[in-house]
């Protein structure tokens, strides 16, 4: 059955062209009534007009495949629908096809003439594809360097605008922040909040004290603006604890604070600052509770541990009285809390030494003994805590029940690093030992900034990062936030003044580099500098200019200071030239500008800029700008190459430059004679282009230019001298000498028709007229003799000028 049905539909697609639609009808009516037979498949039921449509189908698709164009039918097809003109494409290809280049003529070898003919045009088509393939590669490499140089730009900006710390540690805020502005900032064109702009005068200051040679404290002058602003208490932690370490400690080398004896002094410095702030939070807590602390007696840290103990416990506790005077920073009343009980022994002994962390060994391995012998297991927690402390055992103890806050579990933490690091002899075992890395580790890997809620919470998590020592991963989280961003810059500058911050080797690096062994990290002070000030660079350019006076002396990987690199991107952005560079007046002086204040090479920046705007195309400002870097040598070759382009004075752009030109004149003192005598030689062809232009009783005055000028020849001695010292023009001259040659032509012919109407003849005895007509002979010559391949057209248009004057 299905071998008849396919046999019926080959023969039914061999005839299908040939029959009518009356017989395909009634085919498919055949072919209906022999499939109504089959039982064992499902019936498709259609109607007439169903199957007329498929078989319509059916016919054009037979038909389209029967046709030898249909590949160029489907081209035409997908063309036009995407909007192109087929037609008009047709034609082109067309046209393509037939200017093809005929091969040249095999010559016999006799046929010299025809063998030098082939040579000649195998030279040519040789030179011909040499060239295209030169600049067809030519091209194509600096399509790829200028997208290489394009992407690099891009990515530096995407990068700096994630400001995220690595490459593979980047955090996204799910909430998005709504946006603030500041009051203060309405009515104004500055792009900086109040906060902002008292931080940048305290920067402005900083710098006139560092060009003075004189020492400037930084970090009081930010505390006092701090202070100003009212800020949270979670952003004044931070700010008291780096002025605590600020003003104890300052090295000349970043490296020197992780030398074993200063970390142990910073790490002694975050101590005293927790014990500090537990004691100013007991007597916050004692105020607020005076009836239940029933404060009295004689006044010191063992009766607030007492009135505090009263408030919080309602309990009296020896060893809760010990805690809380440890955790206030005195262990001399801790000491009189112990003898007041009656208990001394190994305990007096540690605490009469604690303040310097050197206590005994032998009374410390007697506490710890004792701790692991049953006091680990009493019920009292505090006794526990305070064993633990004293002994420097069992420190991965987390005691809860009593540490509730993140202070005091670093501030035990930190206590137990410097009971490690006390004493030499020490045999305990390794679950007993805890150094400061491994309490930044800890921090950094087993916590991390999801446990301290960073996003929510970053002055939180940065304290804990500077109570550890770990000062650049918590600028790196302040400054990832917009809203501390302005406290991470200052901070960072701060530490930066103590020699506390570890710089990255360079600029172009992450804002965190991982350059060091874990869990050591580098700040890359440069990038934030810059990410902060962009935002205000346009309009606060004197502010960011104070801001990257900072990175002086920081140079990137081409040994560039970047204070001048970051200087050429400003002036580049603010287009604030006279602002920042000063200007020069009409008679020659610069008057000063912003960078004039600073001790750094004021013609290596300037000049940076000024090249940088030459490679953009802006010949004006960098005309301007060399010439405040007194570099009046570019100043020349600029103006020569723009001069030469730009002769023709019916033109505002090119009187424009005519004008500045004409203003440099008179100050202008390069180092190199030939520029200025060509800068000058071009001015006067200015002066000739615009009296032949005006025409009329100007043009014999314009030929008195150029025979004054001695560039074009006269007459017949002088050709031979012109010709030789055309071969020493610059190529800016010889540009200009095609048109030259034509407009003086042009003159000649022009005096000649007048000259030949006022005698009514042409005739020898005219001698006006034969004088024009020998200089231009004499310019005809000097047009052929020329060692340069001047355009196509110029000897054809000097042809048809000397023409009228030949006869």
């Amino acid at each position: 059955y299905f071998a008849s049905i396919n046999f019926r539909k080959q023969w039914y697609q061999r005839r299908v062209r040939a029959i009518s639609f009356a017989e395909l009808l009634q085919s498919a009516e055949q072919l209906n009534a022999d499939t109504a037979n089959a039982t064992s498949l499902p019936r498709v039921h259609r109607n007439l007009g169903q199957i007329a449509e498929a078989g319509e189908r059916l016919w054009m698709k037979t038909a389209a495949m029967a046709t030898d164009d249909s590949a160029d039918v489907k081209a035409s097809i997908l063309l036009g629908s995407r909007g192109f003109d087929v037609p008009s494409m047709s034609q082109k290809m067309e046209t393509l096809k037939s200017t093809t280049i005929e091969p040249t003529e095999v010559s016999q070898v006799t046929d010299i003439q025809g063998f030098l003919k082939g040579e000649r045009e195998q030279a040519l088509l040789g030179a011909i594809i040499e060239s295209k393939n030169n600049t067809m590669k030519s091209a194509a490499q600096r399509h790829s360097q200028a997208l290489q140089q394009h992407w690099e730009e891009e990515k530096e900006r995407v990068l700096s605008a994630l400001l995220g710390s690595t490459k593979t540690d980047f955090h996204v805020p799910v909430d998005i922040q709504p946006l603030s502005v500041s009051n203060s900032c309405w009515g104004t064109n500055s792009a900086m909040s109040q906060d902002e702009l008292s931080f940048a005068d305290v920067i402005n200051r900083r710098n006139d004290a560092v060009i003075a040679g004189r020492r400037y404290p930084l970090i009081d002058e930010f505390m006092a603006t701090i202070r100003e602003f009212g800020e949270s208490k979670a952003v004044m932690d931070c700010w008291e604890l780096v002025e605590v370490l600020v003003n104890s400690n300052c090295f000349d080398d970043p490296m020197l604070r992780f030398k074993a004896s200063n970390s142990t002094d910073l790490v002694k410095k975050s101590v005293e600052y927790l014990e500090k702030g537990f004691q100013q939070f007991v007597q916050t807590t004692i105020c607020g509770h005076l009836e239940q602390a029933e404060l009295g007696g004689v006044p010191g840290v063992m009766e607030l541990a007492t009135s505090y103990l009263s408030v919080r416990t309602q309990e009296s506790s020896i060893w809760g009285l010990v805690f809380v005077c440890l955790r206030c920073g005195s262990p001399a009343a801790a000491l009189q809390a112990l003898q007041d009980d009656g208990y001394g022994g190994e305990i007096e002994s540690i605490l009469e030494n604690w303040s310097n962390f050197s206590q005994p060994f032998v009374a410390r391995d007697k506490v710890r003994q004792l701790y692991y012998g049953g006091v680990n297991n009493c019920s009292d927690p505090y006794k526990r805590l305070v064993f633990s402390i004293l002994g420097g055992c069992d420190i991965d103890r987390r005691h809860g029940d009593i540490l509730t806050t993140v202070q005091d579990y670093i501030w035990l933490k930190l206590v137990h690093v410097l009971t490690c690091n006390s004493s030499a002899k020490d045999f305990r075992s390794n679950k007993d030992r805890i150094t400061l890395s491994e309490v930044q580790e800890h921090v950094l890997q087993e916590y991390g900034e999801n446990h301290f809620n960073s996003l929510q919470s970053p002055y939180l998590y940065a304290l804990v990062l500077f109570l550890t020592g770990l000062y650049e991963p918590a600028i790196e989280v302040l400054y990832r936030n917009e809203e501390s961003r302005a406290n991470a810059i200052h901070l960072a500058l701060a530490l930066h003044s103590a020699g506390m911050i570890n710089l990255s080797v360079t600029p172009h690096q992450p804002v965190l580099c991982d350059e060091d062994p874990a869990p050591h990290k580098r700040l890359n002070l440069s990038r934030i500098i810059i990410g902060y000030t962009r935002k205000f660079a346009c309009s606060n350019p004197i502010s960011a200019l104070n801001y990257y006076y900072i990175l002086h002396g920081i140079s990137n990987e081409d040994g560039e200071d970047m204070f001048a690199v970051c200087i050429a991107d400003l002036i580049q952005e603010s287009k604030e030239y006279q602002t920042l560079l000063g200007t020069m007046d009409t008679s020659g002086r610069k008057t000063k500008g912003a960078i004039d204040r600073f001790n750094v090479n004021h013609s290596l920046i300037i000049s940076t800029v000024a090249e940088s705007s030459e490679k953009r195309g802006c010949w004006q400002e960098a005309v301007t700008l060399y010439e405040l870097a007194n570099n009046y040598d570019k100043v020349l070759e600029i103006l020569n190459e723009e001069l030469s382009r730009k002769l023709m004075p019916n033109d505002k752009a090119h009187e424009h430059i005519h004008e500045l030109a004409t203003s440099v004149e008179t100050r202008v003192q390069p180092n190199n004679s030939n520029l200025r005598k060509q800068f000058l030689l071009l001015l006067d062809l200015y002066q000739f282009h615009k009296l032949y232009h005006s025409g009329g009783d100007k043009l014999e005055e314009a030929l008195d230019v150029i025979s004054r000028l001695q560039i074009i020849p006269l007459n017949q001695d002088a050709i031979n001298h012109r010709v030789q010292a055309f071969r020493s023009y610059s190529d800016e001259l010889r540009r200009c000498i095609p048109d030259i040659l034509i407009m003086v032509m042009s003159i000649l012919n022009k005096l000649f028709k007048i000259s030949s109407k006022s005698n009514n003849s042409y005739s020898g005895q005219n001698k006006s007229a034969q004088k024009i007509r020998d200089q231009a002979k004499v310019v005809m010559r000097f047009a052929g003799m020329l060692p340069y391949s001047m355009p196509g057209d110029t000897h054809a248009q000097l042809s048809m000028l000397d023409a009228p004057m030949r006869y």
